[in-house]
């Protein structure tokens, strides 16, 4: 009677361990599978995309020149380091280079396949395109003349070109020798929207052309050179006219301005231009108390240019009359004096008269009684 008891008790225990086992292996095999699940998702949680990423290509440069491929790729990297990713990401400070090896490859054209080199082991990395098409060629150097090309479209109006040059005048320039055979030109283009108003000079990349204008891949020593563009602005005659200023010197009256020339040659827009037909000289006349010849300045407005800038000025000051103070005076006390010697002669002449006048009748008189007496 007591073996089946302990047979149930056995099955009892077996049982419950056998459900003890498969909870602990349910647990662990959800377990890990959680676990993959979160690393997984980590793994995607960084992610950055790095444009413009140059091409390193290894080939023997002293012997072939390559072409005919981009030379910058996209590189999408990834990492659960945060830290190591942006590491990669900076240019200042990554490691990794996009490689293109082309080491046991002759003359023509191939494709060769991209891969990344020095990548951080915490990171990973995708190449965009993954290949390039790349040409090789034998290398080859010539020494060739540079034509500058400058277009006239935006010269504002009466502005004409006046001189282009350039400088240096030659470079040397490696290419293939295929391509060095197809060169029909080097040109140094420069951007026809600074052509305006202004004279120019500045840096233009050299580019080579063939036949049909298609651009060739060259290396250019220098890689630039300087383009000088000057203008001829519009052009008009104008007279001059001096025009006084300052404080006449208290002993002049007035000055005399005489210029050396009477015309000059005013540079600028048309419109401006249309404005003027005359130019002041401004000449200072203070202290002048001589005649005197100096230089003045012919100034015009801001945008225009005068030829020429400065013109001879003779001043002639005319000296005011310096009349005594004693004169009026004198003449007044002549005048009195003379008034006065007539006042006191008046009197005098009216008495000889009188006088004169008593006699006449007297000897009159006596004339009169001496014909009377002689009748008788």
């Amino acid at each position: 009677m007591k073996k089946p008891k302990i047979r149930i008790r056995t099955n009892v225990l077996y049982g419950f361990t056998a459900l003890i086992f498969a909870l602990i292996l349910f647990f662990y095999a959800n377990g890990r599978s959680l676990v993959s699940q979160i690393s997984t998702n980590s793994t995607e949680a960084f992610e950055e995309t790095l444009n413009n990423v140059k091409v390193q290509p290894y080939y023997d440069n002293e012997k072939y020149y390559i072409h005919g491929y981009s030379p910058t790729v996209s590189v999408k990297l990834s990492s659960i380091n945060r830290v190591q990713l942006n590491a990669e990401a900076n240019v200042e400070t990554r490691n990794f280079e996009v490689i293109a090896d082309l080491t046991g490859l002759g003359e023509g054209t191939h494709e060769v396949k991209l891969r990344l080199q020095n990548m951080s082991s915490a990171v990973s990395g995708t190449i965009t395109p993954a290949k390039i098409t790349v040409t090789i060629e034998s290398k080859a150097s010539e020494k060739m003349s540079v034509e500058p090309v400058v277009s006239t479209a935006n010269l504002t109006e009466g502005y004409t070109l006046d001189s282009v040059s350039v400088s240096p005048e030659e470079v040397n320039i490696t290419t293939g020798a295929q391509t060095l055979k197809e060169i029909d030109r080097l040109v140094a283009t420069v951007d026809s929207a600074k052509v305006t108003d202004e004279n120019l000079e500045e840096k233009v990349r050299i580019q080579a052309l063939d036949k049909e204008g298609n651009t060739l891949s060259v290396e250019s020593d220098p890689a630039e050179v300087t383009v000088k563009v000057v203008l001829s602005a519009p052009q008009k005659q104008v007279l001059l006219y001096p025009q006084q200023t300052g404080t006449l010197a208290s002993n002049v009256s007035s000055v005399a301005l005489d210029l050396a020339e009477t015309t000059a040659i005013i540079t600028g827009q048309q419109s401006a231009l249309d404005e003027i037909s005359e130019l002041p000289v401004l000449v200072d006349v203070s202290d002048i108390t001589r005649t005197t010849t100096k230089k003045v300045p012919i100034l015009v407005d801001d945008g225009l240019t005068v030829q020429p800038t400065e013109v001879s000025v003779t001043i002639t000051p005319r000296l005011a009359t310096s009349n005594s103070t004693t004169t009026p005076s004198s003449n007044s006390q002549t005048r009195g004096n003379q008034s006065t010697n007539n006042q006191e002669t008046t009197p005098s002449t009216t008495k000889s008269s009188e006088a004169v006048s008593s006699t006449s009748t007297s000897e009159s008189s006596a004339s009169q009684e001496s014909t009377t007496n002689s009748k008788n």
